[in-house]
């Protein structure tokens, strides 16, 4: 009978907020698998050569390939109902390297369920530490991910979040953070829009790191691709119906703050807006979504934040970019778009019930933008670009990398398939190391 000899160890997390990383016993035992019975009719000798701490029931088995100089890479975890010869491919090369081996360790379903249990039983200081923890679990375990958000696992976390302080608050974000760096916990996010609605409730907040924090995750929502626009929409909606406002209070709050708003938070405000509006295929979603925000002032807004005394360049070009979108569809001004980065190329969909402008063009009004001379754009190391507009007045067209359009990318560029987290690019874009935060 065929068999497949390699090292065998197990890692003791049963207590998923224990840190516990290396496999034991430093000295692994070898066994011997029959390559044709079936992992589960296996699993309990080798339980018994470890003498794993484990409830044999809550068992299971995953690669774990030594890399030398590091610590090991923890693969795949085995199919327990098949046999090792029925995955074969995962075993591919396994044994070139004499220090792999196979891992005994608790379940993924198990550890989330223990997660979960831990979030909602605990409070104080217990509850901080596990809140603490869990963006490094997440981190530690990529499969984990998956199991979380798949077992209600958002739900625990907008539980807890929507009955804790901005503390609490803060780690929970970290930890959503995480999750959304994984495709499986970006997918999970997709359909359970209860997190985009607790995340936009959270622009409320009277924390700046809270708001901040949620803002810069909604905006690596709607980045990763088109379709999370209409949920971030259908969101908004809910939450401020809920509450008896008008739709998109929460982010012309922020805009509207005479006192204490950073330029850096009201820059990530107008680049979700920006983004949102860019992304919306239809001119009926669009002119919606303008509109509420025109009625809460949106042209008072831009007037005040303009002609402010060291108005922020990256500012006004995304206050130019909300006013070009709203010319070029309006208009139908196709030399909108050359004259102006970030703007969607794409057509919408017409309106079907009757030709619709913007309140803004409704009203007659055109937004007049502040002079700047190209000494002053250059010195925060923008490029220059000025451009006849149609009332005849100087206008500006900055280019700043720093806020891209995604609107024509129908995945975010950084998103890789099934577990694989894309590198922190996007979220450092945005600020989101969440190595140092």
């Amino acid at each position: 009978m065929a068999t497949f000899s390699c090292r065998v160890q197990y890692l003791d997390d049963r207590d998923p907020f224990a840190n516990t990383n290396f496999p034991e016993p430093t000295r692994p035992p070898i066994y011997s698998f029959l390559d044709d019975v079936p992992l589960i009719n296996q699993i309990a000798s080798i339980h018994r050569l470890l003498q794993a701490p484990h409830e044999l029931e809550d068992c299971a088995l995953q690669l774990y390939r030594n890399q030398s100089g590091t610590q090991g890479e923890y693969g795949v975890y085995l199919d327990l109902e098949s046999t090792l010869d029925e995955q074969a491919e995962e075993l591919e090369g396994f044994t070139d390297q004499k220090k792999n081996a196979i891992i005994l360790r608790t379940q993924l379903t198990v550890r989330v369920n223990s997660i979960i249990e831990k979030l909602l039983t605990s409070n104080g200081r217990e509850l901080r530490r596990a809140l603490f923890s869990l963006k490094q679990i997440f981190q530690d375990d990529k499969d984990l991910v998956h199991e979380f958000v798949n077992n209600d696992g958002l739900t625990c976390m907008i539980k807890v979040g929507s009955e804790s302080d901005q503390n609490y608050q803060n780690y929970i974000l970290r930890a959503l953070g995480q999750v959304m760096l994984y495709v499986d916990g970006m997918e999970g996010l997709i359909k359970h829009n209860a997190t985009v609605q607790w995340l936009y409730s959270l622009l409320a907040s009277k924390v700046r790191l809270v708001v901040k924090t949620a803002l810069k995750l909604l905006l690596v929502f709607v980045e990763y691709t088109e379709a999370n626009t209409v949920l971030l929409i259908t969101a908004i909606e809910t939450v401020d119906s809920r509450r008896g406002l008008h739709p998109w209070t929460n982010v012309m709050a922020l805009l509207n703050e005479k006192d204490g708003a950073d330029s850096e938070l009201l820059i990530y405000t107008m680049t979700l807006i920006n983004k949102v509006i860019s992304a919306i295929p239809d001119q009926d979603t669009f002119y919606d979504v303008t509109d509420a925000l025109e009625e809460l002032g949106m042209d008072a807004v831009t007037h005040r934040l303009m002609n402010k005394q060291g108005a922020d360049l990256d500012l006004l070009t995304q206050f130019q970019l909300y006013e070009s979108a709203l010319k070029h569809e309006d208009d139908d001004d196709i030399s909108v778009i050359s004259q102006v980065e970030n703007l969607r190329q794409v057509p919408r969909k017409k309106s079907e019930s009757h030709a619709r402008k913007s309140k803004r063009h409704e009203g007659g009004q055109e937004l007049t933008l502040p002079e700047y001379s190209q000494g002053q754009i250059q010195a925060q190391g923008l490029p220059f670009e000025a451009a006849k507009r149609k009332d005849g007045k100087r206008g500006l067209h900055l280019h700043a990398n720093r806020h891209q359009s995604q609107h024509n990318q129908p995945h975010h560029p950084h998103f890789h398939n099934h577990y694989h987290s894309h590198d922190n690019n996007a979220q450092q874009g945005y600020g989101l190391d969440y190595q140092g935060y």
